[in-house]
């Protein structure tokens, strides 16, 4: 799990080249346009989303077969979301909402439609990080009113707002949290148990054989 959040630190710092353009102009510690925060944002945004559907539904990891014929690691899904992100912005000259859009829904298509049985997990994970957005933008805005104006370049944005949060970063949360939710169970091909499942006696089997192995 630390290589996921690791990961998406370091994408939190590459995508910032792109939403700088048109998205916002933060202040960093560094008085870069892209500091150490991108990383950190990254590093624990994805973490918390990684974990709130085991965490909160009660529920653990459990090894299962490749639910399809050939599988699609996870160096193809990272290709994907840089290819089309990138691409969308450099190539074709994009905004960076349009190429997030095109980027996350691209890839959650392809997740989803491999691994249908984190459907669940990956709303309920969009869910969890549509709150993270209002904790994140409204804690800021309610000690320092007007940051959300004086940081994100409103002339390209639509100007809604979804409470405090701009309609695109929302979109952006929302769309995160199902990606980043049930990538970690596609990449390491895991199955959500959840605690109060009936078990069958040869997955207990397994569990225990993995138990010992541990001690």
């Amino acid at each position: 799990m630390l290589k996921l959040s690791f990961l998406f630190g370091i994408g939190g710092v590459l995508s910032e080249f792109v939403y700088i353009n048109d998205w916002w102009n933060p202040v960093t510690v560094t008085g870069t346009a892209v500091g150490i925060e991108d990383f950190l944002f990254g590093f624990f945004f994805s973490g918390s989303v990684a974990v709130c559907y085991e965490v909160i539904c009660k529920s653990c990891y459990l090894d299962s077969p490749p639910p399809i014929t050939k599988p699609f690691r996870f160096r193809y899904i990272a290709l994907t979301i840089c290819a089309v992100f990138f691409g969308s912005a450099y190539l074709f000259n994009l905004d960076s909402f349009t190429a997030t859009i095109l980027a996350f829904g691209v890839c959650n298509l392809i997740i989803l439609s491999l691994r249908q049985d984190l459907v669940a997990n990956a709303v309920f994970s969009g869910v969890f990080a549509g709150l993270l957005a209002l904790l994140f933008f409204g804690i800021p805005e309610l000690i320092t009113s007007g940051w959300v104006n004086a940081t994100w370049s409103m002339d390209y944005l639509s100007g809604h707002f979804v409470l405090y949060v701009p309609r695109e970063d929302f979109i952006w949360f929302l769309l995160a949290g199902i990606f980043i939710g049930p990538l970690y169970k596609v990449w390491k091909n895991k199955r959500i148990l959840h605690l109060n499942e009936p078990v069958p006696l040869s997955t207990w089997a397994l569990l225990q054989k993995r138990y010992a192995k541990q001690q």
